[in-house]
Protein backbone atom coordinates (compact mmCIF):
# COMPACT_ATOMS: atom_id res chain seq x y z
CA UNK A 1 0.00 0.00 0.00
CA UNK A 2 1.17 3.41 -1.04
CA UNK A 3 0.02 6.64 0.97
CA UNK A 4 0.45 10.24 -0.68
CA UNK A 5 0.10 12.85 1.10
CA UNK A 6 -2.10 15.38 -1.40
CA UNK A 7 -1.99 19.52 -1.14
CA UNK A 8 -5.05 21.11 -2.18
CA UNK A 9 -6.04 24.55 -2.28
CA UNK A 10 -9.26 24.76 -4.07
CA UNK A 11 -12.74 23.56 -3.96
CA UNK A 12 -11.92 22.23 -8.17
CA UNK A 13 -8.85 20.55 -6.57
CA UNK A 14 -10.99 18.65 -4.27
CA UNK A 15 -14.36 17.82 -6.82
CA UNK A 16 -11.33 16.83 -9.24
CA UNK A 17 -9.98 13.78 -7.14
CA UNK A 18 -13.73 13.09 -6.07
CA UNK A 19 -14.09 12.36 -9.25
CA UNK A 20 -10.82 10.71 -10.45
CA UNK A 21 -11.79 8.15 -7.50
CA UNK A 22 -15.20 7.58 -9.04
CA UNK A 23 -17.01 8.99 -6.26
CA UNK A 24 -19.40 11.76 -7.00
CA UNK A 25 -18.05 14.84 -6.98
CA UNK A 26 -21.02 17.02 -4.97
CA UNK A 27 -19.79 14.97 -1.66
CA UNK A 28 -17.48 17.80 -1.49
CA UNK A 29 -20.21 20.46 -0.90
CA UNK A 30 -21.47 18.28 1.81
CA UNK A 31 -18.00 17.20 3.19
CA UNK A 32 -16.50 20.75 3.16
CA UNK A 33 -19.08 22.09 5.78
CA UNK A 34 -17.86 19.51 7.84
CA UNK A 35 -14.08 20.16 8.01
CA UNK A 36 -13.99 23.85 6.79
CA UNK A 37 -12.38 25.77 10.40
CA UNK A 38 -14.01 29.66 10.87
CA UNK A 39 -11.98 32.11 12.83
CA UNK A 40 -14.01 35.07 13.73
CA UNK A 41 -12.68 37.88 16.21
CA UNK A 42 -14.58 39.90 18.56
CA UNK A 43 -14.39 43.23 19.86
CA UNK A 44 -13.52 44.03 24.04
CA UNK A 45 -15.70 42.12 25.82
CA UNK A 46 -16.64 41.78 29.83
CA UNK A 47 -14.39 38.89 31.25
CA UNK A 48 -17.80 37.26 32.42
CA UNK A 49 -19.45 37.59 29.80
CA UNK A 50 -16.12 36.40 27.72
CA UNK A 51 -16.21 33.24 30.17
CA UNK A 52 -19.85 32.70 29.08
CA UNK A 53 -19.34 32.41 25.57
CA UNK A 54 -16.35 29.94 26.02
CA UNK A 55 -18.55 27.62 27.59
CA UNK A 56 -21.55 28.03 25.59
CA UNK A 57 -18.55 27.23 22.35
CA UNK A 58 -17.39 24.29 24.12
CA UNK A 59 -20.84 23.04 24.65
CA UNK A 60 -21.32 23.08 21.02
CA UNK A 61 -17.93 21.46 20.07
CA UNK A 62 -15.88 25.09 18.92
CA UNK A 63 -14.29 26.98 21.52
CA UNK A 64 -13.35 30.59 22.65
CA UNK A 65 -10.13 31.65 23.15
CA UNK A 66 -9.81 34.18 25.64
CA UNK A 67 -6.84 36.21 27.53
CA UNK A 68 -5.36 34.13 29.99
CA UNK A 69 -5.74 36.23 32.94
CA UNK A 70 -9.76 35.81 32.26
CA UNK A 71 -10.21 32.77 33.46
CA UNK A 72 -8.67 33.39 36.99
CA UNK A 73 -10.31 37.02 36.77
CA UNK A 74 -7.36 39.55 36.48
CA UNK A 75 -8.63 41.60 33.54
CA UNK A 76 -11.69 42.99 33.52
CA UNK A 77 -12.11 42.39 29.82
CA UNK A 78 -10.86 40.47 27.18
CA UNK A 79 -10.97 40.22 22.71
CA UNK A 80 -12.15 36.53 22.08
CA UNK A 81 -11.04 34.37 18.84
CA UNK A 82 -14.14 32.13 17.82
CA UNK A 83 -13.18 28.45 16.18
CA UNK A 84 -14.63 26.12 14.93
CA UNK A 85 -16.63 24.76 12.14
CA UNK A 86 -19.96 26.24 11.01
CA UNK A 87 -21.97 23.55 12.77
CA UNK A 88 -19.89 23.50 16.02
CA UNK A 89 -20.35 27.61 16.30
CA UNK A 90 -24.32 27.44 15.13
CA UNK A 91 -24.52 24.98 17.86
CA UNK A 92 -22.51 27.38 20.35
CA UNK A 93 -24.53 29.97 19.50
CA UNK A 94 -27.69 28.27 20.72
CA UNK A 95 -26.35 28.20 23.91
CA UNK A 96 -26.05 31.78 23.74
CA UNK A 97 -29.52 32.32 23.38
CA UNK A 98 -30.86 34.02 27.08
CA UNK A 99 -27.43 34.50 28.00
CA UNK A 100 -26.83 38.16 29.38
CA UNK A 101 -24.33 41.10 28.57
CA UNK A 102 -25.47 41.32 25.13
CA UNK A 103 -24.54 37.53 23.97
CA UNK A 104 -28.02 36.72 22.33
CA UNK A 105 -26.93 39.52 19.76
CA UNK A 106 -23.53 38.31 19.80
CA UNK A 107 -24.82 35.05 18.57
CA UNK A 108 -26.52 36.87 15.69
CA UNK A 109 -24.07 38.19 14.61
CA UNK A 110 -22.02 35.43 14.37
CA UNK A 111 -25.03 33.21 12.37
CA UNK A 112 -24.86 36.09 9.61
CA UNK A 113 -21.03 36.08 9.08
CA UNK A 114 -20.92 31.96 9.06
CA UNK A 115 -22.94 33.08 5.68
CA UNK A 116 -21.23 33.97 2.10
CA UNK A 117 -19.45 37.19 1.96
CA UNK A 118 -21.85 39.94 1.87
CA UNK A 119 -23.37 40.77 -1.98
CA UNK A 120 -21.23 43.70 -3.43
CA UNK A 121 -22.36 44.75 -7.31
CA UNK A 122 -20.63 43.74 -10.22
CA UNK A 123 -21.12 47.45 -11.71
CA UNK A 124 -20.50 50.62 -10.50
CA UNK A 125 -21.89 53.36 -12.75
CA UNK A 126 -20.46 56.89 -12.17
CA UNK A 127 -21.57 59.61 -14.70
CA UNK A 128 -21.85 57.05 -18.14
CA UNK A 129 -18.64 54.79 -17.66
CA UNK A 130 -18.68 51.61 -15.59
CA UNK A 131 -16.27 50.00 -13.36
CA UNK A 132 -17.03 46.12 -13.59
CA UNK A 133 -15.38 44.02 -11.42
CA UNK A 134 -17.40 40.70 -12.86
CA UNK A 135 -14.33 39.62 -14.98
CA UNK A 136 -10.94 40.37 -12.79
CA UNK A 137 -9.34 42.78 -10.55
CA UNK A 138 -9.53 46.47 -12.09
CA UNK A 139 -6.44 48.37 -12.98
CA UNK A 140 -5.87 51.30 -11.95
CA UNK A 141 -3.03 53.28 -13.57
CA UNK A 142 -0.90 55.67 -11.71
CA UNK A 143 -0.52 59.62 -13.04
CA UNK A 144 1.47 61.80 -10.55
CA UNK A 145 1.57 65.20 -11.78
CA UNK A 146 4.18 66.06 -8.97
CA UNK A 147 7.70 67.32 -9.32
CA UNK A 148 8.44 65.09 -6.03
CA UNK A 149 6.77 61.96 -6.06
CA UNK A 150 9.05 59.17 -5.03
CA UNK A 151 8.90 56.80 -8.46
CA UNK A 152 8.48 59.24 -11.12
CA UNK A 153 8.10 63.24 -9.56
CA UNK A 154 8.81 65.72 -12.67
CA UNK A 155 8.26 63.41 -15.02
CA UNK A 156 4.74 64.07 -16.22
CA UNK A 157 4.09 67.89 -14.98
CA UNK A 158 3.74 68.72 -18.64
CA UNK A 159 0.02 68.53 -19.60
CA UNK A 160 1.08 66.99 -22.92
CA UNK A 161 3.26 63.96 -21.05
CA UNK A 162 0.69 63.75 -18.68
CA UNK A 163 -2.41 63.54 -21.04
CA UNK A 164 -0.07 60.91 -23.29
CA UNK A 165 1.56 58.55 -20.93
CA UNK A 166 -2.50 58.31 -19.58
CA UNK A 167 -4.01 57.66 -23.29
CA UNK A 168 -0.65 55.05 -23.16
CA UNK A 169 -2.15 53.57 -20.17
CA UNK A 170 -5.81 52.93 -21.02
CA UNK A 171 -4.36 51.72 -24.32
CA UNK A 172 -2.57 49.07 -22.04
CA UNK A 173 -5.79 47.91 -20.54
CA UNK A 174 -6.20 50.25 -17.20
CA UNK A 175 -9.71 50.42 -16.14
CA UNK A 176 -8.77 53.82 -14.75
CA UNK A 177 -6.75 56.28 -14.50
CA UNK A 178 -5.17 58.43 -11.01
CA UNK A 179 -4.47 61.27 -11.34
CA UNK A 180 -2.20 63.27 -8.15
CA UNK A 181 -1.11 66.91 -8.02
CA UNK A 182 0.00 66.05 -4.34
CA UNK A 183 2.69 63.97 -3.45
CA UNK A 184 2.06 61.41 -0.32
CA UNK A 185 5.55 59.95 -0.30
CA UNK A 186 7.10 59.86 3.73
CA UNK A 187 7.83 63.10 4.91
CA UNK A 188 6.33 65.28 1.64
CA UNK A 189 4.44 68.87 2.30
CA UNK A 190 1.10 69.39 1.36
CA UNK A 191 0.88 71.08 -1.71
CA UNK A 192 -1.90 73.81 -1.32
CA UNK A 193 -5.14 73.18 -3.51
CA UNK A 194 -4.46 76.54 -5.96
CA UNK A 195 -1.31 74.72 -7.20
CA UNK A 196 -2.88 71.21 -7.15
CA UNK A 197 -5.86 72.49 -9.55
CA UNK A 198 -3.07 74.45 -11.97
CA UNK A 199 -1.77 71.21 -12.40
CA UNK A 200 -4.79 68.93 -12.32
CA UNK A 201 -7.69 71.15 -14.17
CA UNK A 202 -5.92 70.90 -18.22
CA UNK A 203 -5.49 67.43 -18.06
CA UNK A 204 -8.83 66.40 -16.62
CA UNK A 205 -10.19 68.86 -19.12
CA UNK A 206 -8.19 67.28 -22.36
CA UNK A 207 -9.12 63.48 -21.11
CA UNK A 208 -12.46 64.06 -19.61
CA UNK A 209 -14.16 64.10 -23.46
CA UNK A 210 -12.25 60.74 -25.20
CA UNK A 211 -10.39 58.63 -22.16
CA UNK A 212 -12.53 55.09 -21.92
CA UNK A 213 -10.79 54.89 -18.30
CA UNK A 214 -12.69 56.34 -15.33
CA UNK A 215 -10.56 59.60 -14.21
CA UNK A 216 -9.74 59.35 -11.09
CA UNK A 217 -8.28 62.58 -9.01
CA UNK A 218 -6.20 61.56 -5.84
CA UNK A 219 -6.90 64.52 -3.36
CA UNK A 220 -7.86 65.18 0.23
CA UNK A 221 -9.28 68.96 -0.50
CA UNK A 222 -12.54 69.43 -0.88
CA UNK A 223 -12.06 72.26 -2.67
CA UNK A 224 -9.61 70.48 -5.75
CA UNK A 225 -12.41 67.73 -5.60
CA UNK A 226 -15.35 70.27 -6.62
CA UNK A 227 -13.00 71.53 -9.04
CA UNK A 228 -12.29 68.57 -11.43
CA UNK A 229 -15.28 67.01 -10.76
CA UNK A 230 -16.55 69.92 -12.28
CA UNK A 231 -14.20 69.85 -15.18
CA UNK A 232 -15.27 65.86 -15.66
CA UNK A 233 -13.47 64.24 -13.05
CA UNK A 234 -15.49 60.73 -12.44
CA UNK A 235 -13.81 59.39 -9.14
CA UNK A 236 -11.97 60.96 -6.26
CA UNK A 237 -9.22 58.72 -4.15
CA UNK A 238 -8.71 60.30 -0.63
CA UNK A 239 -6.26 59.05 1.20
CA UNK A 240 -7.26 60.56 3.92
CA UNK A 241 -10.83 59.11 4.12
CA UNK A 242 -13.12 61.94 4.14
CA UNK A 243 -10.91 63.66 6.76
CA UNK A 244 -11.64 67.81 5.16
CA UNK A 245 -15.11 68.27 6.36
CA UNK A 246 -16.50 69.53 3.45
CA UNK A 247 -15.70 66.42 1.31
CA UNK A 248 -18.34 64.42 1.98
CA UNK A 249 -21.28 66.89 0.43
CA UNK A 250 -18.87 67.05 -2.44
CA UNK A 251 -18.78 63.25 -2.50
CA UNK A 252 -22.11 62.60 -2.17
CA UNK A 253 -23.51 65.40 -4.67
CA UNK A 254 -21.53 64.32 -7.53
CA UNK A 255 -22.71 60.52 -6.55
CA UNK A 256 -19.30 59.49 -7.82
CA UNK A 257 -17.36 56.42 -6.57
CA UNK A 258 -14.66 57.62 -3.40
CA UNK A 259 -11.69 55.72 -1.99
CA UNK A 260 -11.23 55.75 1.86
CA UNK A 261 -7.70 54.72 2.75
CA UNK A 262 -5.65 54.23 6.05
CA UNK A 263 -2.99 56.68 7.28
CA UNK A 264 -1.71 56.76 10.37
CA UNK A 265 -0.41 60.63 10.88
CA UNK A 266 0.44 62.82 7.82
CA UNK A 267 2.75 62.25 5.37
CA UNK A 268 5.01 64.35 6.89
CA UNK A 269 5.11 62.17 9.62
CA UNK A 270 3.59 59.03 8.75
CA UNK A 271 6.89 56.90 9.06
CA UNK A 272 8.75 58.47 11.99
CA UNK A 273 7.47 55.96 14.59
CA UNK A 274 4.69 53.67 13.24
CA UNK A 275 3.21 51.32 15.86
CA UNK A 276 0.10 49.36 16.04
CA UNK A 277 -0.93 46.38 18.60
CA UNK A 278 -2.63 44.84 16.08
CA UNK A 279 -2.69 46.27 12.74
CA UNK A 280 -5.18 44.36 10.98
CA UNK A 281 -7.83 45.33 13.32
CA UNK A 282 -7.09 48.35 13.79
CA UNK A 283 -7.15 49.62 10.30
CA UNK A 284 -10.28 47.46 9.81
CA UNK A 285 -11.97 49.25 12.67
CA UNK A 286 -10.86 52.61 11.32
CA UNK A 287 -12.34 52.37 8.09
CA UNK A 288 -14.94 50.23 9.51
CA UNK A 289 -16.16 54.26 11.16
CA UNK A 290 -15.14 56.03 7.82
CA UNK A 291 -17.55 53.90 5.63
CA UNK A 292 -20.34 54.64 8.67
CA UNK A 293 -19.93 58.58 8.71
CA UNK A 294 -19.59 58.26 5.12
CA UNK A 295 -22.91 56.95 4.22
CA UNK A 296 -24.33 59.18 7.33
CA UNK A 297 -23.23 62.03 5.19
CA UNK A 298 -25.23 60.75 2.27
CA UNK A 299 -22.48 58.66 0.23
CA UNK A 300 -23.97 55.21 -1.33
CA UNK A 301 -22.15 52.45 0.61
CA UNK A 302 -22.21 50.64 -2.93
CA UNK A 303 -19.75 53.51 -4.41
CA UNK A 304 -17.47 53.74 -1.25
CA UNK A 305 -14.26 51.60 -1.89
CA UNK A 306 -11.52 50.98 0.89
CA UNK A 307 -8.23 51.02 0.46
CA UNK A 308 -6.18 49.72 3.88
CA UNK A 309 -3.12 52.23 2.68
CA UNK A 310 0.49 49.88 2.41
CA UNK A 311 3.25 51.85 3.42
CA UNK A 312 1.42 55.08 5.06
CA UNK A 313 2.58 55.03 8.38
CA UNK A 314 3.39 51.26 8.16
CA UNK A 315 6.20 48.88 9.19
CA UNK A 316 7.45 46.32 6.82
CA UNK A 317 5.78 43.78 9.04
CA UNK A 318 2.51 45.58 8.93
CA UNK A 319 2.69 46.05 5.18
CA UNK A 320 2.88 42.49 4.87
CA UNK A 321 0.06 41.27 7.62
CA UNK A 322 -1.80 43.55 5.79
CA UNK A 323 -1.31 42.20 2.38
CA UNK A 324 -1.62 38.59 3.75
CA UNK A 325 -5.07 39.56 5.50
CA UNK A 326 -6.58 41.63 2.57
CA UNK A 327 -9.64 39.36 2.36
CA UNK A 328 -10.41 40.23 5.85
CA UNK A 329 -11.30 43.92 4.84
CA UNK A 330 -14.03 42.22 2.36
CA UNK A 331 -16.69 42.20 5.40
CA UNK A 332 -16.98 45.72 5.66
CA UNK A 333 -19.12 45.23 2.86
CA UNK A 334 -17.47 47.68 0.11
CA UNK A 335 -14.47 46.76 -2.10
CA UNK A 336 -10.70 46.50 -1.74
CA UNK A 337 -8.15 48.71 -3.33
CA UNK A 338 -4.47 47.19 -2.85
CA UNK A 339 -2.07 50.38 -3.41
CA UNK A 340 1.23 48.41 -3.42
CA UNK A 341 3.35 49.63 -6.14
CA UNK A 342 7.06 50.46 -5.95
CA UNK A 343 6.63 51.23 -2.13
CA UNK A 344 9.81 50.99 0.15
CA UNK A 345 8.40 47.41 1.43
CA UNK A 346 9.40 45.98 -1.23
CA UNK A 347 12.72 47.44 -1.34
CA UNK A 348 13.67 45.99 2.02
CA UNK A 349 12.34 42.56 1.39
CA UNK A 350 14.24 42.61 -1.91
CA UNK A 351 17.34 44.80 -1.24
CA UNK A 352 16.78 46.81 -4.32
CA UNK A 353 16.72 50.88 -3.29
CA UNK A 354 15.63 51.68 -6.55
CA UNK A 355 11.66 52.13 -6.50
CA UNK A 356 11.80 51.99 -10.66
CA UNK A 357 13.26 48.07 -10.45
CA UNK A 358 10.84 47.10 -7.69
CA UNK A 359 8.26 46.19 -11.15
CA UNK A 360 9.26 42.10 -10.26
CA UNK A 361 8.13 42.57 -6.44
CA UNK A 362 5.43 44.31 -7.12
CA UNK A 363 3.73 41.86 -9.64
CA UNK A 364 4.60 39.35 -7.47
CA UNK A 365 1.95 40.82 -5.18
CA UNK A 366 -0.12 41.39 -7.53
CA UNK A 367 -0.73 37.87 -8.38
CA UNK A 368 -0.24 36.72 -5.12
CA UNK A 369 -3.53 38.97 -4.16
CA UNK A 370 -5.26 38.81 -7.68
CA UNK A 371 -7.96 37.10 -5.81
CA UNK A 372 -8.78 39.14 -2.86
CA UNK A 373 -8.00 42.93 -4.55
CA UNK A 374 -10.89 44.64 -6.50
CA UNK A 375 -8.43 46.79 -7.22
CA UNK A 376 -4.94 47.38 -7.94
CA UNK A 377 -3.18 50.79 -7.67
CA UNK A 378 0.29 50.46 -10.34
CA UNK A 379 2.38 52.12 -12.39
CA UNK A 380 3.25 49.24 -14.96
CA UNK A 381 -0.03 49.04 -16.40
CA UNK A 382 0.76 46.42 -19.32
CA UNK A 383 2.75 44.72 -17.05
CA UNK A 384 -0.43 44.14 -14.68
CA UNK A 385 -2.26 42.94 -17.20
CA UNK A 386 -0.09 40.38 -18.11
CA UNK A 387 -0.02 39.34 -14.24
CA UNK A 388 -3.89 39.62 -13.82
CA UNK A 389 -4.57 37.18 -16.97
CA UNK A 390 -1.93 34.36 -16.64
CA UNK A 391 -3.63 34.42 -12.75
CA UNK A 392 -6.98 34.07 -14.09
CA UNK A 393 -6.11 31.38 -16.06
CA UNK A 394 -4.10 29.64 -13.86
CA UNK A 395 -6.95 29.60 -11.45
CA UNK A 396 -9.56 28.78 -14.17
CA UNK A 397 -7.19 25.63 -15.05
CA UNK A 398 -6.30 24.28 -11.59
Amino acid sequence: MRIRRLHISSDDQWRGELSSIGADPVTWDRLSKKCRISIFSTGLLPVTAANILKQCMLSGGADAIVSRDAVSCRTIETRALIVGTSKQIKRGCESLIGQPFGLPELALELRTALEDLPRLPELIQTRGKVLDFSRRPLVMGILNVTADSFSDGGKYLDTNAAVEHARIMTSQGADIIDIGAESTRPGSPPVPPAIQLERLLPIVKRLSGDCRAVISVDTASAEVADSVLSAGAEMINDVTALSDPAMPHVVANADIPVVLMHMQGKPETMQDNPGYTDVVEEVYTFLQKRITAAAASGISRERIIVDPGIGFGKRLEDNLQLISRLAEFKWLGCRVLLGHSRKSFLAKLTGIDNPSALEAGTHAVTALSSSCADIVRVHDVEGTMQVLKTSREFGQRI
